[in-house]
């Protein structure tokens, strides 16, 4: 047994070596915008995503791992950045079955979510538009206020990187925003909302995933 352990042990060793010493023999390198590593070139994106374990060391940087076992997507990560990239010839599905949701700092791939934002999304042209103008921020927790972006993937992207505007509530009541804009006036900011109600059969839903704290 103890003979085992031994082995077990060292072979975790080799593993670890063997992987470390790859990354050193192959380290990511910044070209303007881009980065190029093990052959490819990514470049920057938007969306919600997790950091993972680092995955290579650059010269002032780290690439971590957002869990894609293909390494499409990486976060790349300095002392004053961070930054999700993906592999500049991947093409970003825009269109066709929402596969993954983000909200805040939250990934899910709930069928019965994504079937529901999809729903939202399709029906919310035809809903009134309502406005909000106000100093605060829709990012500012308040009584009655609560917005976080919301990404969405397409088909097989890992990760959500269409943006679809603010989700949560507004005067107490779901809501999602169709446009924000800023309007800078003797050092104050306004902002300037348009938002639509989310009709209530898809509350339910909503409040099961994304929680409301105010």
């Amino acid at each position: 047994m103890r003979k085992f352990k031994f082995i077990l042990f060292g072979v975790v060793i080799f593993i670890f070596f063997k992987i470390y010493l790859n990354n050193e023999k192959n380290p990511p390198e910044i070209f303007g915008d881009s980065i190029r590593w093990k052959g490819s070139t990514y470049i920057v994106s938007q969306g919600g995503h997790k950091e993972g374990k680092r995955i290579a060391k650059g010269d002032g940087f780290s690439l971590f791992s957002v869990g894609d076992i293909t390494e499409t997507f990486i976060v790349y990560r300095s002392f004053l950045d961070n930054a999700l990239y993906v592999k500049e010839e991947f093409k970003i599905p825009t269109t066709g079955e929402i596969t993954k949701v983000s909200w805040g700092y939250e990934i899910f791939s709930d069928e019965d979510l994504c079937k529901t934002i999809s729903k939202i999304l399709e029906g919310s042209k035809n809903l009134e538009v309502n406005r909000y103008e106000s100093e605060d921020p829709l990012f500012r927790l308040k009584p009655g206020l609560m917005m976080r972006a919301l990404y969405v993937a397409y088909e097989d992207a890992y990760v959500p990187t269409n943006y679809k505007g603010e989700v949560g509530v507004i005067d107490g009541k779901w809501a999602m925003t169709t446009s924000i804009e800023e309007e800078i006036n003797e050092n104050k900011i306004l902002y300037k909302v348009n938002y639509i109600l989310i009709p209530k059969d898809y509350i339910t839903i909503l409040k099961t995933y994304f929680k409301i704290e105010v």
